[in-house]
């Protein structure tokens, strides 16, 4: 199971935890006008049928990148591959930058034919294109790709503070080494189970890049190692109060698996608040737009 990064990140994490809910009454003063993606019209996700292919699908998304799923199961390997780049339109194909090109040919309202080539090599796929989530104000904003900015942690024990600790992506050990010390100094460090636990997910906060919400209910992270990179799924549970589910798996959302959002000047902020009663570990993540995606 490839989800480390975001449990790391406290980020659409799939694990069972208390979260603290944001409201979005004022959703729209929070909300500067930040571009619009530039591939709105050519946005999809297309789940290829053919038979015993390795390529288990592909996506467009609104912001000008594709998002090429190879299926674990045929590879033989631990998890799916994530291929992903940017994307160009040319004439009624797709230039895939660092990969290939993709033709797409409608065999039905559905039904498509896919021509994917790479390396000169041309792969013939059927494959249908999956529905997509209704156009509204929030999930225009929150489709697009996003990176990740910063982190603010903070510990308390009876309500007592134990650390307060903010980073950017280039100063996350600074955090986890705060944190460290923090918990070693503590009157109740034998009792801080959550933030040690939270202590070990730092090994991969430094590799965390972007993360892309699509239409298509897809969204994928993005790695400074490309084979950590994760494609998950996600769906509103409450869009006035920006809560999502999420899941590894299309059909299998819960009541567990939610978080909230906040758009707040620009930026999307996830918080994650986890407690046992007497410990209280709280982790925001803050991502900012990337222009055009």
């Amino acid at each position: 199971m490839k989800h480390s990064q975001f449990l790391v990140a406290g980020l659409l994490a799939l694990t069972t935890l208390s979260f603290t809910a944001c409201s979005s009454s004022d959703d729209d003063v929070d909300k500067p006008i930040i571009e619009q993606p530039s591939h709105v019209a050519d946005a999809a996700r297309y789940k290829v049928t053919t038979f015993g292919s390795a390529w288990k699908s592909i996506e467009l998304s609104e912001g000008g990148r594709y998002f090429i799923v190879k299926n674990a199961s045929i590879l033989g390997t631990k998890d799916d591959v994530i291929l992903s780049g940017s994307y160009e339109k040319k004439g009624d194909s797709y230039v895939l930058n660092g990969f290939g090109e993709l033709t797409i040919i409608p065999i039905s309202k559905s039904s498509y034919s896919l021509q994917l080539t790479n390396k000169g090599k041309v792969s013939k796929l059927t494959a249908e294109k999956v529905g997509v989530l209704p156009s509204d104000k929030n999930t225009d904003y929150l489709c697009r790709t996003w990176k990740f900015s910063q982190l603010h942690l903070t510990v308390s024990y009876d309500g007592k503070q134990v650390y307060d600790g903010t980073a950017t992506t280039n100063s996350f050990n600074d955090v986890k080494n705060g944190l460290k010390a923090a918990i070693d100094a503590s009157e109740y460090k034998d009792k801080l189970k959550l933030a040690k636990e939270r202590l070990d997910d730092f090994k991969d906060f430094d590799i965390l890049q972007t993360v892309t919400f699509t239409h298509a209910g897809s969204y994928y992270v993005t790695n400074s190692r490309s084979n950590e990179d994760v494609m998950n799924y996600w769906q509103w549970t409450n869009a006035n109060e920006l809560v999502i589910a999420v899941s590894e798996k299309e059909d299998g959302f819960t009541d567990k698996e939610q978080l909230p959002l906040k758009f707040e000047k620009g930026k999307l902020l996830i918080t994650d608040s986890d407690s046992d009663g007497h410990e209280v570990v709280t982790l925001t993540v803050t991502l900012l737009p990337v222009n055009g995606q």
